[in-house]
């Protein structure tokens, strides 16, 4: 497809803001995990890319079940559409195993299961590489499919849903399986290169934001220098995004000794600003809407700090996590 046809550009003073100079970067919202009519969503193409674009979203990669759905007949001025779609692994058994292609021109069947989890995994997170797109390794605590044992295995960088907002998902786990966020840093505690993300799974467009399966509650924020389909994909793969159920982040960076994080005030609403570590350690919490973490000790085997922004409303927002050199 001519990517022309997926693009408008937006002017710079338009674009969701951020703590840096306008030339620099920009923030683009976007959501990676969604269905339409083209599979089990219950609104078209056009309704669904309608409701992101005027809820102030910049992107949409549209994900119907074994299909892509071709974003280049879809009207959406100044707003950019990324072809993608859900595998669903065949042959699997019991548990469901499924992942997202990310940018791929053109519908791939879902591969078969292989002898276990990890090998299956790792094939499907490999499929999709070959295809040409960025995998995301979906919901595996939906019907407790599998965990980070699975998962270790798995050569990355690949992105990895923490928050997926969808009924029975499970993010924070139970008694016997940990959080979706524990998993990530157990996979970032034994040097594994994952991406978390936060997503709708939406197939409910039609519904309030309390819906089951409603939109607008779980996305990701991508740094790109000006809105364009490449820009997007390019900050996807190299994890220069950030994952949100509700919180902003107006910038943040690490120059491998300082940590500085800014986040997009809000009225009514108190932030705790979380630095975290290997093994999910708290190395320090400041409440506000700016903090600044500095790596004092040598850093050892693995070690890295990402940071996790806790709003009084119980909205999140997740940095990706550096690595300490």
């Amino acid at each position: 497809m001519k990517m022309s046809k997926l693009l408008c550009l937006f002017a710079i003073t338009a674009l969701l803001g951020s703590g840096c100079a306008a030339s620099s970067f920009i923030w683009a919202k976007g959501q990676i995990h969604d269905h339409t009519t083209n599979s089990d969503g219950n609104g078209s193409p056009q309704q669904v890319a309608d409701w992101y674009r005027t809820h102030g979203y910049q992107f949409l990669i549209i994900t119907d079940h074994e299909k892509v759905t071709d974003p280049s007949g879809l009207s959406a001025a100044g707003f950019v559409l990324i072809p993608g779609e859900e595998l669903a692994v065949k042959n699997q058994g019991a548990k469901p195993i499924h992942g997202n292609a990310l940018n791929i021109p053109k519908t791939i069947p879902s591969p078969d299961g292989a002898k276990t989890q990890s090998e299956t995994l790792g094939n499907l997170v490999d499929y999709i590489r070959r295809a040409g797109g960025i995998p995301m390794v979906n919901h595996p605590n939906w019907e407790w499919a599998f965990t980070h044992r699975e998962l270790l295995p798995v050569k990355g960088p690949y992105l990895l849903e923490i928050a997926n907002m969808s009924s029975g998902c499970n993010n924070e786990g139970s008694y016997a399986v940990p959080s979706m966020e524990q998993m990530w840093d157990i996979l970032l505690s034994n040097g594994r290169e994952v991406y978390a993300t936060a997503t709708d799974d939406m197939h409910n467009v039609n519904g309030k934001q309390s819906d089951v399966d409603s939109p607008g509650r779980g996305w990701v924020v991508a740094r790109v220098k000006w809105l364009d389909p490449k820009e997007i994909v390019s900050a996807l793969a190299k994890g220069d995004f950030y994952a949100s159920t509700g919180t902003g982040l107006a910038d943040y960076s690490f120059d491998g000794k300082t940590f500085r994080v800014e986040v997009v005030p809000e009225e009514g609403k108190t932030m705790l600003i979380r630095f975290v570590g290997k093994w999910g350690a708290i190395l320090q919490e400041t409440v506000g809407n700016s903090a600044t973490y500095r790596v004092i000790s040598k850093p050892g085997a693995n070690d890295y700090v990402r940071c996790k922004v806790i709003s009084s409303d119980l909205g999140v927002a997740w940095t990706q996590a550096y690595r300490l050199k």
